[in-house]
């Protein structure tokens, strides 16, 4: 009989290296920022300029911005479109309850 090849033993790949459970700080946040005196005093020629409820009667009570959230009139159209998805309600998925889809479209004269 033959001998059978032993086989090559596989060799054996070093263990990973742990991870860090902390990841290293970004540079900027090490070093601290050096305090600064914030000045909002106004300039002496500006003060005397400057007369008490002159500005506030001066400046119109108009918001900055325009209106984000108002019902607009919509412009009457000869044309209207509606829709609707047709779902079959015994579905559990959505997606798969979706057999179709309803249109109007209204012609005005």
């Amino acid at each position: 009989m033959p001998a059978t090849p032993e086989p090559a033993p596989k060799p054996v790949s070093p263990p990973p290296a742990p991870a860090n459970a902390t990841p290293p700080e970004p540079p900027s946040a090490k070093a601290p920022l050096p305090k600064v005196k914030l000045d909002l005093s106004l300039p002496s020629e500006l003060v005397e300029q400057v007369q008490p409820g002159d500005a506030t009667d001066a400046l119109p009570e108009q918001p900055l911005l325009p209106q984000m959230f108002v019902e607009k009139p919509l412009p009457e159209s000869p044309f209207q479109l509606n829709g609707k998805l047709i779902t079959n309600e015994r579905e559990d998925d959505y997606w798969r309850s979706v057999e179709g889809a309803e249109l109007q479209f209204e012609f005005k004269r």
